[in-house]
């Protein structure tokens, strides 16, 4: 399994066990190298030479990760350094505690073995560092023929040149099934987008966006499902990219195969060696359990590591193609798995954070100050209150009918696309009442995003509250939903995840929040007093507050949260506006998705492979989704000027 596949409760104690054995391997290794050099020859007939080539194997990674972050590939060279320090500290254990046994001999293919594992780790976290990535992703034109070169410029991108014909042959293979042509169709997406994933503007023709980003040509037939799923398959091929040994071993896989084959060989051979010659070896019954457990341990680890090479999309997208009589047998045996990757729907499940029902159990509980005070970082409120709730298709619809209408809105109105992704929301109110209706009434005096959000989830969460309690759900049920969704998800970011969204005083607004909550309930009233500590009453006590209540110098975002709750509620009781609460709640969800649009045209594609390794977040799919649909001011759509009549060629200059 990889990381990425993980989500829900289970993301926090993944990566946490994942941090601590990743970076516990190098250090029981140097560990375990230092104590074996401090022995004495007097172990030289016991089996220290045969396990020492081990610690390699275990150094080498499994084959599903082999960085724990980016950093690591950045890395790469102090990596390199490492391993020459325990490759040379094995040989001097090896020529050391040498004896004239067997098993000298046995521990020589396991070191080879050992140093193949580990040099194709250290190959990967380099392949995989920024630098070796933007040189692979830029390719000059193959074309010995200047004219053929220039012929097909216009169909390239700027920083890696790709021949529309020889795209189209291969994803349109007529000998292919369904299944193979759209993994063929992703990874084509995935090649194209490569520049955009290490944050690097790119231009391309309009033709080769519009015909060979399969995704935007689906988009007019295709369900939101589909999209959510072909997004979701083309960030496995990134987080493979830049975590797995998976890209560096099909792009040269006849020497991966031979390089796996001498590795499974030589501990396949050394088991069989050991346990007949068993008998000639000086041992004690825990030595040998030992032995046998880190053979058989080897043994497996290799056929897991098979396993997943052979099920993997990579080896997919090459050879289940029947074309000969190997392939149609193994075309045969994936073609389930090819069945259940098209039929998947995406994205799975999303973190959510209710501030309200964190305020509520806080004030509630007696532990709270105590909580308050070992744990200033808040990692409680953060963590321990996250809950996660499925992304189902009506919020899925939701996002990519709402892209695909910004989209149409882009291309008709002739809008700037800056101005087009940063509109935050004020747009959908001041389209949905009118400028008269939407003037400073409405207007949000913060500029800092994050407080924005801030107000807004203390807002959708007081009226959502409101309306549940008071039983006016009715017909706006799958709005109120979505809405309710994408609000705690964007405060799960602020909270959690600041890092993908612009630079803000979360922090500090979060605590003078708390803080503000804390006074109000402690304020010496009568009422107040009476006050049980429940979500319902105080969501009632918080909507009949007046609005000169509030401490105007404070940074928390409770005054103006409230505020807005009220002007919401406003809108279905004005007799004027005519509103109900459907036409409400799709209001708050619209607002909602512009800000989340903001921040996922925000964020650096670097923050987003980040977060691969926590299963990935949905503001990633939906920036790749925004991306495929040319609402990314990254990715530079070139019209194809007339040829003129001195002029034949038409061809982008290569850069």
């Amino acid at each position: 399994m990889k990381r990425k596949e993980y989500t829900g409760r289970c993301v926090p104690a993944i990566a946490i066990s994942a941090w601590l054995i990743y970076l516990s391997a190098d250090w029981m290794a140097t560990l375990v190298l230092s104590t074996l050099l401090r022995g004495t020859t007097e172990l030289q007939n016991g089996l220290i030479v045969f396990w020492t080539p081990f610690l390699l194997w275990h150094l080498g990674s499994p084959y599903n990760i082999t960085a724990f972050s980016l950093e690591d590939n950045e890395l790469w060279l102090r990596h390199f350094l490492g391993m020459l320090f325990q490759i040379g500290e094995a040989i001097y254990i090896y020529i050391r505690f040498r004896s004239n046994t067997a098993l000298n001999a046995m521990a020589l293919p396991l070191f080879i073995g050992g140093v193949i594992k580990y040099a194709e780790r250290l190959w990967a976290l380099r392949c995989a560092s920024k630098k070796q990535l933007i040189n692979y992703f830029y390719t000059r034109s193959t074309s010995k023929n200047p004219e053929e070169s220039n012929a097909v410029d216009y169909n390239m991108i700027r920083t890696g040149r790709f021949d529309l014909s020889k795209v189209r042959d291969y994803v349109q293979d007529p000998s292919i099934t369904p299944g193979v042509k759209f993994l063929r169709e992703i990874h084509s997406s995935f090649d194209i987008f490569k520049p955009l994933f290490v944050d690097l503007p790119f231009q391309i023709s309009e033709e080769f966006h519009d015909k060979m980003v399969y995704l935007k040509s689906r988009s007019e037939d295709g369900s939101a499902d589909e999209a959510f799923n072909f997004v979701g398959i083309e960030l496995g091929f990134l987080y493979d990219l830049l975590f797995t040994k998976s890209p560096i071993q099909h792009r040269n896989h006849s020497l991966s195969l031979i390089l796996f084959s001498i590795c499974f060989l030589s501990v396949v051979s050394v088991l069989i060696a050991f346990s007949v010659l068993l008998h000639k070896i000086e041992h004690s019954t825990v030595d040998t359990a030992v032995t046998y457990l880190l053979l058989s341990g080897a043994v497996c680890l290799e056929i897991c590591s098979f396993s997943m090479h052979f099920r993997s999309n990579w080896t997919m997208l090459r050879y289940a193609t029947p074309q000969t009589k190997m392939r149609k047998l193994y075309h045969g045996i994936v073609e389930n798995r090819l069945r259940s990757i098209m039929s998947k729907k995406g994205i799975k499940k999303m973190p959510q954070h209710d501030l309200i029902d964190y305020f509520v159990k806080a004030k509630s509980s007696w532990f709270a100050p105590v909580i308050k005070l070992i744990d200033p970082a808040n990692l409680l409120q953060k963590f321990g209150n996250t809950k996660w709730k499925p992304v189902d298709t009506d919020l899925k619809e939701f996002i990519f009918c709402h892209l695909k209408e910004k989209r149409l809105k882009y291309t008709k109105n002739g809008l700037k696309l800056d101005e087009l992704l940063g509109e935050k929301g004020d747009n959908v109110i001041k389209e949905k009442l009118g400028l008269e209706e939407g003037g400073e009434y409405w207007e949000m005096e913060s500029t800092d995003f994050t407080r924005r959000i801030f107000i807004w989830h203390i807002a959708t969460a007081l009226v959502y509250y409101d309306d549940v309690d008071n039983h006016r759900r009715g017909t706006c049920d799958p709005f109120l939903e979505i809405g309710k969704s994408l609000s705690d998800y964007m405060m799960h970011l602020v909270l959690v995840r600041p890092s993908m969204l612009p630079n803000g005083f979360s922090e500090m607004v979060n605590k003078e929040t708390y803080d503000q909550v804390q006074r109000f309930c402690l304020q010496p009233t009568s009422w107040i007093k009476n006050l049980k500590v429940s979500r319902k009453e105080f969501i009632a006590w918080l909507l009949l507050l007046p609005d000169d209540s509030f401490n105007l110098l404070s940074t928390g975002a409770l005054d103006e949260g409230v505020k807005f709750a009220k002007q919401l509620q406003s809108l279905v009781r004005d007799s004027a506006l005519r509103w109900d609460d459907e036409e409400k709640w799709k209001l708050i969800s619209e607002v909602w998705m512009e800000m989340m649009i903001y921040a996922a045209s925000r964020c650096t594609w670097e923050e987003h492979a980040q977060q691969l390794r926590h299963g990935g977040e949905l503001l990633t799919h939906v920036s790749l989704l925004m991306a495929h649909l040319g609402l990314s001011t990254q990715v530079h759509r070139l019209k194809k000027p007339p040829k003129s009549a001195d002029d034949n060629s038409g061809g982008l200059p290569c850069p």
